[in-house]
């Protein structure tokens, strides 16, 4: 039983060291590229959107990119729509975008500019 609880304790620690090398390379990466990050969201439905949507924007939260990663949700209209719109209004981060927005946020542009 010991040896089972030996190795147990043995391979969390080298997770946990990966896990430390992997982090630490990370943060001190970030600023270094000067391109720009979307993450791009799409929900199925109106069941999974909310926690979809939040779940990527603590996402981009923990990232903490420089440049900003930009939160992008495609925009299915309905009541995932009028979800959306909610969820806007309280994360400052999130973009929704139709089908010729992300097509222009892909392209580089302001997905605004063509309004």
């Amino acid at each position: 039983m010991r040896v089972i609880g030996y190795s147990l304790g043995a391979g969390l620690m080298i997770l946990g060291g990966v896990e430390l090398v992997r982090w630490l390379c990370f943060r001190l990466a970030r600023g270094r590229g000067a391109g720009e990050m979307i993450l791009l969201v799409r929900p199925t439905g109106p069941e999974d959107c909310e926690a979809l949507v939040r779940a990527a924007a603590l996402r981009v939260d923990w990232m903490d990119l420089r440049p900003p990663c930009r939160l992008a949700c495609i925009d299915p209209g309905g009541e995932t729509g009028a979800i959306l719109e909610r969820l806007e209004r309280q994360c400052h981060s999130l973009e929704r975008l139709g089908p010729e927005e992300l097509a222009r946020a892909l392209a580089g542009e302001s997905p605004k500019e063509g309004k």
